[in-house]
This record gives structure tokens, C-alpha cells and sequence, in this order.
């Protein structure tokens, strides 16, 4: 597919001597320099990005554009150099349709940060409080109907996992054994990732009501879980009381249904997203494969005259426990977590922003941040992150990661 959207952008520009084109180059330059509080180097190098633009026909009903977009990281703290294509699609117009095909990324759902209903695209894990969305091979149909109603569908051919998060940033699970049994080895990990094959391919469908003032969705997409369920299989070394251990990272097939929706009352925005996933273990009896989950998120943003734009939530989370060895149900854990986040423009050249999460059990993690214009296309940024709590918790694990980091864009 990625060839294809490529040759169908050099037709394109090909073929400007027949139709009216429009062109356009955008793109960045960003060098990062970061320290963590144990005193390694979090971020030590520089990305640069680059988009081109075009659109067929008149400039305010363009009957065909497209997008090639490139991505270029070179970073030695993270002993990274890579080369990544990014958005690479062409999208026609038809009336009331647009038919667009190639490498994308969509965002459904209503609610800021946290979208239980956004799982189209893989992300970029590897650090995970930064989870950057990959574009991914997709078709995708809009159809705008009348009564402010809009459908949508995505057709996924391939799998494309998210990238696992390096092991700064992960705390990798330890199997229970039974008493006297020893591992001698660990295997490397087998990636049993699905295959290109019809039985494999994803897809999604969504329905938006958008009249004046407020909107509402519903959502249902038929994915396999971008990040992998881990599982360990003990293998017998002959030796009583030795075993080898080998793990296993597998990718479920899930059910996601969702509905979210927004209202504005003034200046207050009121937003909200839902989303329930089934998987194949409904009664978590299987090790290998993951929970049923659902995710619950409600909030709002406001503009505080004189002061910062906020946004509030409130994220409730729910998974089905392991059954017990007997078979009985384990229940659904709870988990509950409020987000907060302020934009305050305090000049022409200086922003600042700051974002907090907090888990009810007593860990979470501030982001602040400042950014100044030292001329047009040219921001320098200072960020800093810092996660507390104790051993275990989501942000618990973090702590070592917190630190700083400076860096300079200069976009064109």
C-alpha cells in the first residue's frame, strides 16, 4: 500500500500540466537534550520532519489531495537512528464522500489525553508518557449525510503492533513458580504477532450526530490488540526441579464499543467517552490471553477569564481479575484517576502548560512545561516530569525517569 500511495503522489505531481495543483512543503528541525534524576541521559539528539501537501481542483472544492510525509531520529541516549515513513495517503472527494488510502492516523472520541475510544493506530511506547500515534495502512470511507450526520468506516489490511516501551520505562512481569523449582534460562521472547491473512484483517465503523452545540458517537471496531499479552511457558529441562522459561508476547482479537459525545453551556465544554472491550477470555480462566476491560472518562474545559484554559477528568478503569484456580470468577478491579491540564498564553512569546495526573491510590505524575518564541518558526522548550509512588503502581516504576528536558524547533 505504501507504494502505492507513493506513485500516486508522483502522478500527481506529474500531472500538473492537465489539472489545477497546489503545492506545499512544510516541515521541522528539533534538537533535544534531556537528564533524568538518577543522571542518565534521557534524550540526546535531534529529529527532523518533513510533509508535503497537494490538492486537485479549485482551492475551496478540491476534488483529490494527498500527503507524503517523512520522519528522521537520530538520538544516542536512546541509541537511536531511524527513518520512518509518516503519513503517506491519497484521498478523493465525491460529493458528499471522501475515500482516503494509505498510511493514516484518525482520532476518534471526544475527551482530551485519555481516549478509550482512539484505538486505530499503534503508538510509539517507548516512552510511554509521550505515546505518539504511527500512522498505519488503512482505508477510510466519510460520508456526510443530511441531519448533521456523519459515518465513518476503516478497513485495517495489516498488523501493526505499537513499539513495547524501552526498559527504562517497563518493569517486565515474574512469573509464579512452585516451591523448589529453579529457572535456569530464559528464552528470548517469541513475538507470535498475526500474520497478513484475510482472518487478520481489522476494521472499525462509527456514527456522529453533530447538530448545533453538541455531538454524539457511537463506535465499533473489530481490532487485534496492538500491544501484546504476556504469558511465560515453563519447559521442562529433564533435571527435576529445573526448568527453562520461555517467554511468549501474543496479540488478542478484541471487540471495542464505545460512545462518546460533547456539549458546550457557554464558554464550559462538557465532554465525555465510554468504551467496553471484550476479548476471548470473558472469564479470565486463560493466562494467554487478555481481560475484559472498560474505561469510563468525564470532564471539561473552561477558559478562566484573566487566567489559563483548564481541562478536567475523571477516568474510571475496570478489568476483569484471573479466575482462581478453582475456576471461581475473580471479579472486577477498579481503578480511579483525575487528570487536569492548563494552557496559559502569558505573552506573545511565551507559553506555559502543566498536567497532572493522579491515581486514588496515591501515585501520579506532574508535567510542566514553558515555551518561548524566539522568533517566527524558532521555540525553545523546558520540560520537566516527575512521577511519584510506591513500588508497583502505574507511575511508582516511573520515578527514576523523572528529570528535565530542553529543546529548540525550528519550523518551516
Amino acid at each position: 500500500m505504501r507504494r502505492i500511495v507513493l506513485t500516486l503522489a508522483l502522478v500527481a505531481l506529474s500531472a500538473s500540466a492537465l489539472a489545477q495543483v497546489r503545492t506545499e512543503w512544510s516541515g521541522s528541525v528539533t534538537a533535544r537534550f534531556g537528564v533524568a534524576i538518577d543522571g542518565d541521559l534521557s534524550a540526546a539528539g535531534a529529529r527532523a520532519q518533513g510533509a508535503l501537501d497537494g490538492a486537485f481542483g479549485s482551492e475551496f472544492y478540491p476534488t483529490a489531495a494527498f500527503r507524503v510525509a517523512l520522519d528522521l531520529e537520530a538520538d544516542a541516549a536512546l541509541d537511536r537512528t531511524e527513518f520512518r515513513l509518516g503519513e503517506a495517503w491519497a484521498r478523493l472527494f465525491l460529493g458528499d464522500v471522501e475515500l482516503t488510502a494509505g498510511n493514516q492516523t484518525l482520532s476518534w472520541g471526544s475527551t482530551d489525553a485519555v481516549n478509550p475510544i482512539d484505538r486505530l493506530n499503534p503508538r510509539d511506547l517507548r516512552v510511554p508518557i509521550d505515546a505518539v500515534k504511527l500512522a498505519t495502512p488503512m482505508v477510510h470511507v466519510r460520508a456526510y449525510l443530511e441531519g448533521d450526520v456523519a459515518l465513518e468506516a476503516a478497513l485495517l489490511p495489516v498488523f501493526t503492533p505499537s513499539l513495547p516501551p524501552e526498559a527504562a520505562w517497563r518493569s517486565d512481569p515474574v512469573p509464579t513458580l512452585p516451591p523448589g523449582v529453579t529457572v535456569v534460562e530464559t528464552r528470548p521472547a517469541r513475538d507470535e504477532r498475526p500474520e497478513a491473512a484475510l482472518a487478520n484483517v481489522q476494521f472499525a465503523a462509527r456514527a456522529q450526530w453533530r447538530p448545533a452545540g453538541f455531538d454524539l458517537a457511537v463506535s465499533y471496531l473489530h481490532l487485534v490488540r496492538d500491544t501484546p499479552t504476556a504469558s511465560a511457558e515453563v519447559v521442562p529441562t529433564g533435571t527435576p526441579g529445573q526448568v527453562v522459561l520461555q517467554p511468549v508476547l501474543r496479540y488478542d482479537r478484541i471487540e471495542v464499543v464505545g460512545l462518546d459525545g460533547s456539549v458546550a453551556l457557554g464558554s464550559v465544554v462538557l465532554r465525555g467517552e465510554a468504551a467496553y472491550t471484550f476479548t476471548r477470555d470473558p472469564g479470565g480462566t486463560d493466562p494467554t490471553i487478555g481481560n475484559p476491560s472498560f474505561q469510563v472518562v468525564v470532564g471539561g474545559e473552561t477558559p478562566i477569564p484573566g487566567g489559563p484554559r483548564v481541562v478536567l477528568q475523571l477516568v474510571l478503569d475496570g478489568t476483569t481479575r484471573d479466575a482462581a484456580p478453582d475456576g471461581t470468577p475473580g471479579g472486577v478491579e477498579l481503578g480511579w484517576r483525575t487528570m487536569a491540564i492548563l494552557n496559559q498564553a502569558v505573552n506573545a512569546r511565551t507559553d506555559l502548560q502543566a498536567a497532572w495526573v493522579q491515581d486514588f491510590d496515591g501515585t501520579g505524575l506532574v508535567r510542566p512545561s514553558v515555551a518561548y518564541d524566539f522568533a517566527s518558526g524558532v521555540t525553545g522548550t523546558l520540560e520537566a516530569v516527575v512521577a511519584y509512588g510506591a513500588d508497583g503502581t502505574r507511575f511508582g516504576d516511573w520515578r527514576n525517569r523523572s528529570g528535565a528536558t530542553a529543546s529548540l524547533r525550528v519550523a518551516f
